[in-house]
């Protein structure tokens, strides 16, 4: 299976949210699991997360998964403070 690719830059805040929402959009469709790179992100805010987890939620319907290799520290510090990370995968970081 291919896999799609998401590169969350090094600030992902409510400012790339439309961006960010077409490509999840897209990739939707594309019926690939999805791999968000996020080792150079700085800063990160609630409404790219609450994206993301919606996101995760929509690929798992269709038993498809959200991979998040090497992601940064602010990724995964910001995820527990929102008490996602559990929820789109990043309990394992």
């Amino acid at each position: 299976m291919d896999m799609d690719k998401i590169d969350l830059g090094t600030r992902c805040t409510i400012v790339k949210a439309e961006e960010l929402h077409g490509q999840m959009e897209r990739f939707l469709q594309s019926g690939n699991d999805v791999e968000v790179q996020s080792s150079d992100v700085e800063q990160i805010d609630t409404s790219a997360l609450q994206l993301l987890l919606s996101f995760h939620k929509a690929l798992a319907k269709d038993s498809r998964k959200l991979s998040w290799p090497n992601p940064s520290e602010q990724v995964v510090a910001t995820a527990k403070l929102l008490g996602i990370d559990k929820h789109i995968g990043l309990s394992g970081h």
